[in-house]
């Protein structure tokens, strides 16, 4: 009982940068309060903080590389970038399916900045949410998705994965995603 308690409390701390932040300052009260007994909190209090922070940082990375191949175009648009609002967009443990929930978490803030004007392109949010609903179909199964998009988004994609210049309009573009069963994704924009 108290190994299971102390990996899950580990597997934490290790995804968690706030819980990180709370062990490290105070290591047997959050032992406790994770249901870890005296010796067991006394023995996880000792870890190596460097070790830990190490081990987290490459954590992270495997998510943001996981994260680029899900959202290609939104990473090749954002360069640097990507990293930071990615971290910024998943803080917290990490979800289950994540590669999904880490594009959504990204989409989903790249869509906040876009509204508060805190990010240009305006339409990478746009962007994001067509990457990111190919990600949404690729689970087996019948599948049926429909998406608003504020700008053209079928030449500003096809832009982006030729590495030209992406200049977007303004024009409100829909999109449908369907699968039968055991049947091929087929997707068209109008």
């Amino acid at each position: 009982m108290s190994l299971a308690r102390t990996q899950a409390l580990l597997a934490r701390i290790y995804t968690d940068a706030s819980l990180r932040r709370a062990f490290f300052d105070a290591p047997l009260a959050i032992a406790a309060r994770f249901g870890l007994d005296g010796k067991a909190a006394e023995t996880l209090a000792l870890i190596d903080r460097r070790e830990v922070e190490t081990f987290a940082q490459s954590l992270l990375g495997k998510r943001s590389l996981d994260a680029r191949k899900a959202l290609p175009l939104t990473a090749r648009l954002l360069e640097e970038r990507f990293d930071a609002l990615l971290k910024e967009a998943i803080e917290g443990p990490a979800a289950p399916l994540r590669r999904r929930a880490d594009a959504a978490a990204l989409s989903q803030r790249l869509h906040t900045l876009c509204a508060q004007g805190a990010i240009k392109p305006a339409w990478i949010a746009d962007l994001a949410r067509f990457e990111l609903v190919f990600v949404q179909a690729a689970h087996p199964g019948a599948t049926l998705m429909f998406r608003r998009f504020r700008y053209d988004i079928a030449p500003l994609a096809a832009s982006v994965a030729r590495g030209g210049p992406a200049e977007a309009r303004p024009r409100t573009t829909y999109g449908i995603w369907a699968r039968a069963p055991k049947g091929r994704l087929r997707w068209r924009l109008f």
